[in-house]
């Protein structure tokens, strides 16, 4: 008779695919990117998004206890919003002039609204000058780069794409679109106010929740350090890289030292 699957167990192996993806990082692509000099527009808007995962994975990473499970979660959504962004990134021409600008945009936005603010309520304790300075020196020139990039919703625009998230997932396609439809709602409770992911479940629910979560990352950390293994040229320095990768995906999927050397060999040779 077949082993009965532990719960505790699977979430446990899928937390440590992390682990492992995390120390493949640091050892064969963080060290390269932060090396680098003189970076381009483009390449600033690569390892920006770069660090952002990296700084959600290990800061999952330092989640532990079962009680974790809401911020286990809002961090598997923010990866996979991530990982869409950065492949949109590498399929838009000039990426980087909309990715900047909406960075603009989004900061006159605020300091629009904290402006705004202060002045229909004179007795707030909040200090505007700052945001005033912005608002004057700033303000010209990042709302003729919007108008020039976002002709029809300058005023508006919600994503550099232009477009929601649905339908930047559907451009993309797998296995955005099945992360999409399966988990993105069911991530999206633990990020949002609301009972739809606590009403009703048993205790054993979150760990599950937790283990779907650990495998989403798990495989849109993948897609990141793809793409930015790619961008980069990496994979020119070391041709194994990619088995490389999968190797500290399987690894935690073995029983013991003899069948990770087995591993070891079919995928480096």
């Amino acid at each position: 008779m077949d082993n009965p699957i532990d719960p505790k167990d699977t979430v446990e192996r899928y937390f440590t695919v992390l682990k492992s993806l995390n120390e493949f990082d640091k050892e064969a692509v963080r060290g390269l990117v932060q090396g680098l000099l003189a970076l381009s527009k483009r390449e600033l808007c690569f390892t920006g998004s770069y660090y952002r995962a990296v700084g959600n994975i290990e800061t999952t990473l330092t989640l532990k206890n079962v009680r974790d499970f809401q911020a286990i979660a809002m961090m598997s959504r923010s990866i996979f919003e991530i990982a869409v962004d950065l492949a949109l990134a590498v399929e838009t021409p000039e990426s980087e002039k909309h990715i900047i600008a909406h960075a603009d945009v989004e900061k006159l936005r605020a300091a629009r609204k904290i402006v705004e603010f202060t002045g229909s309520n004179p007795g707030a304790t909040v200090h505007d000058a700052t945001y005033r300075e912005f608002i004057a020196s700033q303000e010209d020139r990042i709302d003729q780069e919007a108008k020039a990039l976002w002709p029809t919703s300058y005023n508006s625009v919600a994503h550099w794409s232009g477009i929601n998230l649905e339908k930047r997932v559907a451009k993309m396609g797998m296995p955005f679109t099945q992360v999409y439809a399966v988990n993105y709602p069911q991530l999206s409770w633990y990020a949002h106010a609301g009972i739809a992911g606590v009403l009703n479940l048993e205790k054993e629910s979150f760990r599950m929740l937790a283990g779907v979560a650990f495998t989403v990352m798990a495989e849109m950390y993948m897609v990141v350090l793809a793409i930015i293994i790619k961008q980069f040229k990496i994979n020119k320095a070391n041709d194994k890289i990619s088995d490389l990768m999968t190797l500290a995906k399987m690894l935690p999927f073995t029983d013991g030292a003899i069948q990770a050397e087995q591993l070891r060999k079919a995928l480096l040779g």
